[in-house]
């Protein structure tokens, strides 16, 4: 009786499990994700745009809207938001809402979705790329010699993303190229010499056999509206709102290869001068944790590779602190520290395996190569010429290169700094670099010379004799 109850209440369990299941799985399939595309494209708008796409496809979303309202932008910036929109895997089920203006670098971005909708009395159009002083100053147009380059490259961009999203390439090459015109059926719709601008009925239009619109699917009156048309009376419309962090992550992005080394910099020396955790070990982790925010706020990594990367320090500092010489460690530790700075640089979206290949680790490895190189680069200089004093290493004046003085076995002395395993000791007036055979040694401790074979100096703790 009680195993015929249990069965039930288990079936009962499970019933449950499936229902909540196919709950979920129903709300995601009625789900219409809406990331705004408010203002000039750049760089923090495209953070926006990168975490908008993989919030969407972690939730399932059926369907992904940007809301368009952009006087252009970056061309730099506009490209990169093109491949982040590609990541949206239903690409039929990618819409342009443009209200009210989508121009220039804004209406590629809207050639980069299947469907584009666009509000009463919006225009989209006026692509005609153009020169932007720094600092957002005035605009004035490319040089001649220059532009025929630029337009070659930008008319090849469009044509590749409107075709492959289902829109005519002519209409947009038209919004670029003002010597390309508009011919549809035999129809001048722009005569040479112009740039196209279409508003809503324009863009709207059908035209030849069967009649297909120019550009737009339709106008419908606001987002709700659209997302009705698209997902029915039980769509569910989601809006990304903005954390107000995109221009932070822009500058910490920006600093981030220089977060990256002065990290791994301060990190070497504190290992070279072999002195407690301090100033140098606390100013690395400042720095790691800044790069590996600003990735985080720029909607590269999550947590993850933070998670690696701090779980790696301590494996390096539980051998260094607890268990000297044990080596596993520490190697697993620095295989976790590299694991999470290369795949915070990697624009890894959900459901994507964790191995993304070589080719999108490449520039990350190439990054951390090369601020490697740079740190320990500036870690030698600062070794050879700073003062000691400076370095922070004490009244002591130890210095992270000395000559190797001439030491004997035998000789007895005290460490000055902690020995895990390496570390230096005074012996009479003698300044040396020395390892134990494994074991730590807090600084103060009474020690004496073991073997002196050329630069190795192996000592071991007097106090532990007694």
């Amino acid at each position: 009786m009680r195993s015929g109850a249990g069965l039930s209440l288990s079936w009962k369990l499970f019933g449950m499990l499936v229902f909540f299941a196919q709950a979920a799985a129903a709300q995601a399939g009625n789900l219409i994700y809406v990331i705004p595309v408010h203002g000039e494209i750049e760089p923090a708008l495209v953070y926006l745009v990168r975490r908008g796409v993989k919030e969407a496809v972690s939730q399932g979303a059926a369907a992904l809207v940007l809301d368009l309202d952009t006087p252009g932008g970056r061309a730099d910036a506009m490209e990169e938001m093109i491949r982040i929109i590609e990541h949206f895997p239903n690409q039929e089920a990618t819409y342009s809402f443009v209200d009210p203006k989508a121009f220039s670098a804004g209406a590629f971005v809207a050639a980069a979705t299947r469907h584009i909708y666009m509000a009463p009395g919006a225009v989209i159009g006026a692509a005609t790329p153009v020169l932007a002083s720094p600092g957002g100053g005035s605009v004035q147009n490319l040089p001649e010699s220059y532009e025929k380059k630029i337009l070659s490259a930008y008319q090849a961009l469009v044509r590749a993303t409107a075709q492959h999203h289902g829109h005519n390439p002519a209409v947009f090459e038209a919004m670029v190229d003002r010597e390309s015109g508009l011919v549809i059926e035999g129809s001048v719709l722009l005569p040479k010499g112009k740039v196209l601008t279409l508003t809503d009925t324009e863009a709207a239009r059908r035209y030849g056999h069967p009649p297909q619109p120019l550009l737009s699917d339709g106008t419908v009156a606001d987002l709700r509206s659209l997302a009705l048309q698209i997902g029915g009376p039980g769509a569910r419309l989601q809006e990304l709102r903005s954390t107000g962090f995109e221009q932070l992550a822009r500058a910490l992005m920006a600093a981030g290869p220089l977060l990256l080394g002065l990290g791994l910099l301060l990190g070497y020396l504190e290992i070279k001068t072999g002195g407690a955790f301090g100033l140098f070990g606390g100013g690395a982790l400042l720095c790691f944790l800044l790069y590996f925010f600003g990735h985080y706020l720029a909607g590269l990594s999550g947590w993850e590779p933070l998670f690696l990367f701090l779980v790696g320090v301590g494996l390096i500092l539980l051998e260094f602190l607890f268990v000297p010489g044990l080596v596993l460690p520490t190697m697993a530790g620095l295989i976790l520290v590299v694991t999470g700075l290369l795949y915070a640089m990697v624009d890894r979206y959900p459901k994507e395996a964790l191995w993304v290949g070589i080719e999108r680790l490449a520039q990350p490895m190439l990054s951390l190569a090369l601020a490697t190189l740079g740190a320990f680069a500036l870690g030698a200089v600062a070794a050879r010429f700073l003062p000691a004093s400076r370095l922070g290493l004490g009244p002591e004046g130890i210095s992270a290169e000395k000559p190797v003085p001439l030491v004997q076995p035998g000789e007895e002395g005290v460490a000055l700094t902690v020995l895990r395993p390496a570390g230096t000791a005074r012996f009479g007036g003698k300044l040396v670099d020395v390892v134990t055979s494994g074991s730590f040694v807090p600084a103060g401790s009474r020690l004496r010379i073991v073997s002196a074979e050329g630069v190795r100096v192996v000592v071991e703790a007097l106090d532990e004799e007694r």
